[in-house]
Order: C-alpha cells, then structure tokens, then sequence
C-alpha cells in the first residue's frame, strides 16, 4: 500500500528544493512534503542545491540548512535571491533566536524554521508559500 497524501482541495502542489547536509533531516522533510502532496528535490549541501538551480530546473521553493559544507545557508540564499528574487528561501536552522538579524535582510531569507519543527509547521507554512505563489 502506498503512502497517503495529506492534502486539501485548496493546496497548490508545488517544487521545493531541500538542501540539508543531514540525511535524518533531509529524509523527514522530504516525507513531510511528499505527504503535502509536493515534488521534492533533495540536494546534500548547498554547493549542490545551487549547482541544481543553475541547470535552470523549475522550483517553487528553496529550503535550506544554514550550517553546511561547500556552501552554507546564508551563500545559498544570496545566490538565490540574485539569481531570482521572487523565488522564497525558507532558512531551516537550529540556532533559532540567535540568528543576525541584518545578515537575514541582506540574504534575503523569507522564512526561518527553527529546529526540531513539527510536522503541521511544515505544512501550514508551504501551504501559505502555496497560496502566495499562486496569487502572483
């Protein structure tokens, strides 16, 4: 038996990239947003997610670790936003409240999840990702 999707009528499925060096944290979002009904693409470390983007797949979404190898959070979401401005990056991290404040302006970081984060976190928030996409 397959696994069932949680998904309402008026979700948007969309393309995320995940980019985590962990896999544990990888595979959990990768099963969360498979049960949302969306597509993922998973990438290692950032070096890789950007090496990804520049082949000019199609993604509605980055979400990303901020303590990486190659390249880290931060460096991935300031490509991201000088390649494609529109396109969210949600910062995955487990340093929460003591993130610089002034380096998530210049980055352009749309979204923080600090972690451990809960399955309906995830959702609700590319649910509303979704729904701000699909308005633009």
């Amino acid at each position: 038996m397959g696994k069932k999707r949680w998904m309402k009528e008026d979700m948007f499925s969309m393309n995320i990239l995940v980019i985590d060096d962990d896999d544990r944290v990888r595979d959990l979002l990768r099963d969360i947003l498979l049960l949302g009904g969306h597509r993922v693409i998973e990438a290692p470390d950032g070096g890789a997610g950007i090496q990804y983007l520049e082949k000019g797949s199609s993604v509605d979404v980055v979400m990303t670790d901020l303590v990486m190898p190659v390249k880290n959070g931060w460096e991935v979401a300031k490509w991201v936003k000088l390649k494609s401005p529109e396109l969210p990056v949600v910062l995955i991290t487990g340093w929460g409240e003591r993130l610089d404040e002034e380096k998530v302006r210049e980055t352009g970081i749309d979204l923080i999840i600090s972690k451990p984060f809960e399955i309906y976190e995830i959702l609700k928030l590319v649910d509303q990702l979704g729904k701000d996409l699909k308005k633009k």
